[in-house]
């Protein structure tokens, strides 16, 4: 088979519809589709099992553990493409975006995974005009350096319906992470940049549909960003940075920003006590790296007085001096 297109889907019923039609209409040959629900609580996985008995193209699993990472490893488990492509289901893909993406692969058997942009609106993609900045030019890097790039910046990271992978490329760099309860995408784009040979296609892919009801934006919006980006860095960053060869550039980038997350989750703590028991903690979990003594007396110091101007020292001097050390 040529393409598996998994779609996870949580409460959903409205989308799913729309969802199935906007992979149709890409007019793709020898694909499959399929769904996996999250435990909706809706007519979700209803909608699903009536797309099923019409359409044998269209499979449908159900993922008791909640969480975007081990529904689309669910999918993962059972498809039988190729090709690989992760779809949200209540974005919008963009005409014949996924034919333009599967001739790269076609074409160049030692790229294992292309991407292409994404449009964000709280519109359809009828609604929203396109920007005229596409050029559909392919622009191959060897890597790590989009790995690098995501790394540096999340302003360049694109959401999973933006990337087209070969089946293997999971092979290589295993599946979502199941401990990460937010950015586990980001967290695979960044392993497959840097350990894969990735592409980059300059069309515009899918457009992401931004809405108040989204799971994922009602908690970005709740949790402070520090706070978001902290289990990412120690449950998967980490444990790459430790068990991988890799370029030196990547481990004083790494470094660095774990010690400016580190600083910055400590000053928001309300309480004495408190900050110096979650300091504590934190330290605790990235003691596998042993962060230098000076860090940790200046951490101490930041517990006691939780001030912008002693973050900002820490984080523009101390840090960056240390990190070069």
């Amino acid at each position: 088979m040529k393409l598996s297109v998994i779609i996870p889907a949580y409460n959903a019923s409205r989308f799913i519809t729309k969802s199935y039609n906007s992979i149709l209409n890409q007019n793709i040959e020898n694909f499959e589709i399929i769904y996996v629900d999250n435990n909706s609580s809706d007519n979700t996985l209803e909608e699903i099992q009536k797309l099923s008995e019409t359409d044998n193209r269209v499979s449908w699993y159900v993922q008791k553990t909640q969480g975007a990472g081990p529904t689309r490893n669910k999918g993962l488990e059972h498809a039988k493409g190729n090709y690989l492509y992760f779809f949200d289901v209540d974005d919008e893909i963009y005409p014949n975006a996924l034919n333009k993406m599967i001739h790269v692969l076609d074409h160049h058997p030692d790229i294992e995974a292309v991407f292409g942009k994404m449009m964000k609106s709280d519109k359809g993609i009828s609604e929203t005009p396109k920007p005229p900045d596409e050029t559909d030019q392919l622009i191959i890097k060897p890597r790590p350096f989009w790995g690098l790039q995501w790394f540096s910046s999340l302003k360049t990271v694109v959401g999973p319906p933006a990337f087209l992978y070969r089946k293997e490329v999971f092979d290589k760099i295993g599946g979502y992470n199941e401990a990460l309860r937010i950015g586990q995408d980001t967290a695979v784009d960044i392993k497959l940049g840097m350990t894969c040979n990735v592409a980059f296609l300059d069309t515009y892919i899918y457009l992401y549909f931004k809405h108040t009801t989204s799971t994922i934006e009602q908690f970005k919006e709740k949790t402070p960003r520090a706070a978001l980006q902290w289990p990412r860095f120690v449950k998967e960053h980490l444990p790459f940075y430790l068990e991988n060869k890799h370029e030196i550039e990547f481990g004083e980038k790494f470094r660095r920003q774990l010690y400016h997350i580190l600083g910055k989750q400590i000053i928001h703590k309300k309480g004495l006590t408190k900050r110096f028991a979650f300091k504590n903690q934190l330290l605790s979990e990235i003691k596998s790296i042993k962060p230098p003594l000076l860090l940790r007396i200046y951490l101490s110091f930041l517990a006691l007085f939780p001030f912008s101007s002693v973050l900002k020292f820490y984080s523009y001097y101390l840090v960056p001096y240390i990190v070069k050390k």
